[in-house]
């Protein structure tokens, strides 16, 4: 499936650089012009413009490739609901993140609008990876299995990941807020404390960096206890393997945290932040998407 592989890859990239041209603060780089930039095919010959046209040409050749996958995995695999759903997930979002980004191109839009984008970036990228791996697994590809590797999950168990997968979201969304509005060193330099307070004094715009915070630490311990509970409570490798992933990932997102502000928000910390969470946030798309109830369905005729 090398149509589904580069596609994901792509929207991989196309998540990665997004952030890089917010905090390049290259977004305006080709003036209030879309989808062309200041007006003609080819960029300015600086940073921000570069950076600014290559995000749009990478999105671009994303949005065909998208297009292209979703028909065809509609049409070769759409008796499975998963394929279905995911093939419109991954459509919808992409070409509502390419909205937003227009949107924000060319009318001033607040921070709270602007960091919409990530999370909607996010929900794409996921649509993207599991189709690409449910269609993996579809035609053979990932031979592993059997009946251990198919048993059923406890239905809470399934209702904790999927509030586990909403709340991250919800994470994300506040991260990418904090970015947007610049509060990212209200909390000074001390870490995970917020100028070296629990509990601090929550003047003016303190309140977003320290919510982060504290969101950031209950996922950490929400990701550690799911990984026990599926290691005591089912043989199912993939499950093991998926939770181990998620909490390996989110201790090095904290980590990045730590980083990132002792780096004063340098750039480089930034997008290793950035990179972590988005595959984290595949490494959860792959758990949720291996609890859900009954086993696959055979491959549809050629």
């Amino acid at each position: 499936m090398l149509l589904a592989r580069v596609t994901n890859i792509l929207m991989f990239v196309v998540v990665i650089v997004g952030f890089l041209v917010t905090e390049t603060g290259s977004a305006q780089g080709c003036g209030r012009h879309w989808p062309l930039c200041e007006g003609q095919f080819t960029p300015p010959f600086d940073l921000h413009g570069v950076v600014e046209y290559g995000h749009r040409f990478v999105s671009g050749l994303v949005g065909i490739l998208v297009v292209w996958l979703a028909v065809w995995a509609w049409l070769r695999w759409g008796r499975r609901v998963e394929v279905r759903v995911l093939a419109v997930l991954m459509f919808l979002f992409t070409f509502i993140q390419a909205g937003l980004g227009a949107a924000a191109v060319l009318f001033p839009t607040a921070p709270a609008v602007l960091a919409s984008h990530f999370g909607i970036s996010l929900v794409a990228f996921a649509g993207t990876f599991g189709l690409d791996l449910r269609l993996h697994q579809a035609t053979g590809a990932n031979p592993q299995g059997g009946a251990t590797a198919r048993a059923p999950v406890p239905a809470l168990m399934r209702r904790l990941v999927y509030a586990f997968a909403a709340y991250v979201f919800l994470l994300v969304y506040l991260g990418a807020y904090v970015s947007h509005t610049g509060t990212g060193m209200l909390c000074g330099q001390s870490w995970p404390l917020c100028s070296g307070q629990l509990w601090p004094h929550l003047a003016g715009q303190v309140w977003i960096p320290y919510l982060h915070r504290v969101a950031a630490a209950i996922a950490v311990l929400w990701a550690l206890w799911l990984h026990l509970a599926f290691r005591s409570r089912t043989a199912r490798w993939d499950l093991r393997r998926g939770s181990a992933w998620v909490l390996g990932l989110i201790l090095l997102q904290a980590f990045s945290g730590w980083y990132l502000v002792a780096s004063s928000l340098a750039l480089g910390a930034i997008m290793l932040h950035v990179t972590l969470m988005t595959l984290l946030f595949a490494a959860i798309t792959y758990l949720v998407l291996e609890i859900l109830p009954g086993p696959r369905a055979a491959p549809d005729a050629a």
